[in-house]
């Protein structure tokens, strides 16, 4: 969800027939019709259980609510006021500091209640500061305003020393009970994640600050030295390992690099 509707929009802009976005926008009604956690809707929102995530599951959905509002023109309220509910239930719910650290988790949730709270932060979810730095120029709130930009610096910071922390430059799949040299981490592949670099270049755009460009310029040093094959990148089984086995699957397309050409 949330992609068809960026889509659906772009077939009616194309098309000049409005009935693609109109019914994809329908989505936003239904899901609106049913509770939620503070702005938060769990992955199985029609009985009201499942899991809340920024991470697989759930990222799409509240990524793509502040791009298709900008997509049909920041007409349409109900998008912005569902962004904001929830980012206010992102800060409420889903945030955790540790050694300094902020980080994202999931929580489970059955009868429209939180039961249990999971500390496993996904690559996926480093779309957030790029999320909330999209969202900051159209704040009418200062104080909204500067909650977003410190939140999103402070995820931002975290999704830079996931990469950081691994020997190889190249940060996991995902991070558990928020230990980033991932020794409670069983699963440490990467399968060419762009989240996080995206995100450090909307905060650049957002702030100036080079260093957002520059991490994005040691992951692609990281990229080059242990994931170019004859033919592209390869994904990494484990990024704890220097010399570990690659994974043949090539999820992210780029262009060639100017010594190909």
């Amino acid at each position: 969800s949330g992609t068809q509707q960026l889509e659906m929009n772009f077939l009616s802009e194309a098309t000049g027939e409005p009935r693609y976005g109109a019914k994809a926008g329908k989505f936003y009604k239904t899901i609106q019709s049913t509770p939620s956690v503070d702005g938060l809707w769990p992955n199985c929102w029609e009985a009201g259980q499942g899991k809340i995530t920024m991470g697989a599951d759930g990222d799409s959905f509240y990524e793509y609510l502040i791009k298709v509002w900008l997509q049909t023109g920041k007409k349409d309220k109900r998008l912005w006021d569902m962004y904001n509910r929830a980012v206010d239930g992102l800060e409420k719910h889903l945030v955790s500091q540790h050694k300094s650290n902020t980080f994202l988790h999931e929580v489970r949730v059955s009868g429209g209640k939180i039961t249990a709270v999971e500390h496993s932060m996904e690559h996926l979810s480093c779309f957030v500061p790029g999320w909330l730095a999209l969202g900051v120029a159209h704040q009418t709130s200062k104080d909204r305003a500067d909650r977003h930009t410190k939140l999103a610096a402070d995820v931002a910071e975290t999704c830079w020393q996931m990469y950081r922390w691994q020997p190889t430059g190249i940060a996991p799949e995902r991070v558990k009970h928020r230990e980033l040299d991932l020794s409670k981490t069983d699963t440490k592949e990467y399968i060419l994640r762009p989240e996080a670099v995206e995100g450090w270049w909307y905060m650049f755009e957002l702030t100036g600050n080079q260093k957002y460009r520059e991490w994005g310029w040691q992951v692609f040093l990281a990229f080059e030295k242990h994931l170019k094959v004859e033919h592209g990148y390869a994904s990494l089984q484990d990024v704890a390992k220097l010399s570990g086995p690659k994974i043949d699957s090539c999820l992210l397309y780029t262009s060639p690099s100017p010594r190909d050409s």
